[in-house]
């Protein structure tokens, strides 16, 4: 559909092609942040992923979708590390990523806009991001051992693993989300994005067209123009 020149799409053609962007984008982070683990000591005992940040910005965009980001992010972590990775990584970094999904809870308990409207309420989003898959991934360590032991570790070796290991993470879930929240519709739920952009586009036009001294025309008075306005 075209209006005044414009192509017009549906939220569900917007959503997909959001989503896919994001998709992307998650691939691309997943590879150069892999690629500069290698550039790291050899010795080196730390990663770091952005998996975190832009699963929740999926998430307070649109909500569950962003799960099988975590998971997918799982997926090409092990593919990435195939010749070292065993049947119980698979399962910490696919299963253990999905436990993200807990951070649904406070966007229906606290609310996406009280969320994004506070630094430090995203900051603790974010955080509060890194401790559900850490703490997803190491149970999923506890179980995976209790049904097949490694040799070598400790049943609580995972706990001490992903903390050691995936510090950074936190650290850029955190700084990540504090930039993003900044830029206008990017750490927001869309529909309520969308909702607002339309707002300001109407309240544009009323104002074009009565001026800037609309706000002060009373509720009633607004009424009898629009009544009689051929132009309504």
């Amino acid at each position: 559909m075209r209006k005044n020149g414009s192509r017009l799409i549906s939220i569900g053609q917007y959503r997909g092609t959001d989503l896919f962007v994001f998709a992307l984008i998650l691939a691309v982070a997943e590879i150069l942040a892999m690629l500069a683990v290698q550039w790291f000591p050899s010795a080196a005992l730390y990663t770091f992923s952005f998996m975190i940040p832009i699963t929740l910005t999926v998430m307070m965009r649109w909500g569950w979708p962003a799960v099988f980001y975590a998971m997918g992010s799982g997926v090409v972590y092990c593919l990435l590390n195939l010749s070292s990775a065993t049947g119980i990584n698979f399962a910490c970094y696919i299963i253990g990523n999905a436990f993200i999904a807990l951070m649904l809870l406070p966007t229906y308990l606290i609310g996406k806009d009280r969320i994004r409207s506070r630094w430090w309420a995203s900051a603790l989003y974010a955080l509060g991001g890194w401790v559900c898959v850490y703490l997803g991934r190491s149970l999923v360590w506890v179980v995976g051992y209790a049904i097949s032991p490694v040799a070598g570790a400790q049943i609580w070796s995972g706990f001490a693993a992903f903390a050691l290991g995936d510090f950074l993470s936190a650290i850029m879930a955190v700084l990540v989300i504090c930039i993003l929240r900044r830029l206008d519709g990017m750490f927001e739920d869309q529909i309520s994005y969308l909702k607002r952009v339309e707002k300001q586009r109407k309240d544009k036009i009323r104002i074009d067209q009565f001026g800037e001294n609309l706000g002060e025309i009373d509720e009633e008075t607004f009424d009898i123009l629009n009544k009689d306005s051929d132009l309504f």
